[in-house]
Order: structure tokens, then C-alpha cells, then sequence
């Protein structure tokens, strides 16, 4: 059932690559400045979630509506300009071209919140990038590739970000910043949908759960709710 409250609800999707299918009736919805967390192992369906939100693999049921209008239907292109920015897993800068030309290349004059970002606004929540804007984002450590995919995502003027793993393969110093940049993110009161592995570093940011095993929610609730259920981590998050 549709959140008629919420900015993105994901009502009872299905999802396949082929014949292979992935999600099965997965719903979830995330209200304007919440931090919300898709958990689960590898290969449950966090990035299927994801692509199907933004367009990329449609699902051949269930129904996606963000502020308000039915997007699941909508081109990847539609659904950027209604305001959801997307941080793929992958990060895909464009690894020719400079820092200053991958924000650049995003840059709209003011997203759908009407507030716009800047290159100087992004350099203020990730400061490692100001001595990088001449580099090429081949170039960049994995830490500076994964600032730049996050400034870069912001450059269009979001309502919401969805992050595809920010930590995986970072170092645990260039996690702690990440984190405290989407921290400040949230604090800004930009809506979140975060999948991670990492229960720390969800626990500390995300309002509400959603757990994933075999392309369904098996748990919803909250981030105290999860932290304080060893079982619930025993049996869908841990390795």
C-alpha cells in the first residue's frame, strides 16, 4: 500500500533480468529527511532495488511513485530531473575527464528543491577534492573517486540520494569520512536511501531498516530495533 506521506513509496515491485528474477513484491517508502537503509548480504537485491527506482530495469510489477507521480515507467533521465540522484556501487566517473569537468558535466543552475549546488558548495563537504580539480578521475584513490561520484550526484540538485555501498573497498579512515559527509548531508535535511553492508556504518546514520534476503523484506524497523537484535543480524547480515 502507497505512503501517500512519502516522498518515494515502492509498492510491491518484481523485478527480473530475463528470466531471472530478482525482487519479489518488495515495498518500501521514505518520508522527506529520513535516512532509510536497504541491509542484506550480497546478492539480495539492494541494486535491483535501485535500478528499478531509477528507471533502469523496470519491474514487471508493482507500482513506484516519487513526490507524488508514478514513476515506474519513467525514463532514467525523467526520474533524475524529478530530483532522485543515484551513487552506483561502480561509481562511474568519467575517467578522462577532471574533477572539475565530472562535476561540471552535472551541474544544473538549481535541482527540484530550488537549491543549487555549486562546485565551491560541494568543495565545502568534500574538501580532499579542492587540490584534485585538474586531476583526471582515472587518476583519483577509490576514497577521492567515491567524493567525486557523491559531489558529482549533487550537482543536479537532489531531493534524494540513493547510495549504493559507499565503504565497500575503502579504508577504514576514508569510511569515517564518507560517512560524516553524508552525516552532514542528512543534517542539511537531503532524504537518503542507503545500501550497505556495513552495520555500523548504517546503524549510526539511518532512521529506519528494511531488511533483503532472496529479493524480499523479511524485516522492517528501526536502527535500534536492528542493533539490539542479534538473531535478526545472525541470520540476514552476517557473513
Amino acid at each position: 500500500m502507497l505512503d501517500d506521506t512519502a516522498l518515494l513509496s515502492v509498492d510491491g515491485i518484481h523485478t527480473a533480468y530475463g528470466r531471472s528474477r530478482v525482487l519479489f513484491g518488495v515495498s518500501l517508502d521514505v518520508r522527506p529527511g529520513e535516512v532509510v537503509a536497504l541491509m542484506g548480504r550480497n546478492g539480495v537485491g539492494k541494486s535491483t532495488t535501485f535500478r528499478s527506482i531509477m528507471g533502469l530495469t523496470r519491474p514487471s510489477e508493482g507500482r513506484i511513485t516519487f513526490k507524488g507521480e508514478d514513476i515506474t515507467s519513467a525514463s532514467p533521465n525523467r526520474i533524475n530531473r524529478l530530483g532522485l540522484g543515484w551513487v552506483p556501487e561502480d561509481r562511474r566517473i568519467f575517467p578522462e575527464l577532471t574533477v572539475w569537468e565530472n562535476l561540471d558535466v552535472a551541474a544544473t543552475h538549481a535541482g527540484p528543491s530550488g537549491q543549487a549546488w555549486t562546485v565551491e558548495r560541494v568543495v565545502d563537504l568534500f574538501p580532499d577534492l579542492s587540490a584534485l580539480m585538474e586531476r583526471k578521475g582515472g587518476y583519483l584513490s577509490g576514497g577521492q573517486q567515491q567524493m567525486l561520484t557523491i559531489a558529482r550526484s549533487l550537482m543536479s540538485g537532489p531531493d534524494m540520494l540513493l547510495l549504493d555501498e559507499p565503504s565497500e573497498g575503502l579504508a577504514p579512515l576514508i569510511v569515517r569520512a564518507v560517512f560524516d559527509q553524508v552525516k552532514a548531508l542528512q543534517a542539511q535535511g537531503l532524504s537518503i536511501v542507503l545500501a550497505e553492508q556495513n552495520l555500523d556504518f548504517v546503524l549510526d546514520l539511518a532512521d529506519r531498516v528494511y531488511v533483503l534476503e532472496k529479493g524480499q523484506v523479511r524485516f522492517h524497523g528501526t536502527s535500534d530495533e536492528v542493533r539490539n537484535d542479534t538473531d535478526l543480524q545472525k541470520r540476514y547480515l552476517t557473513v
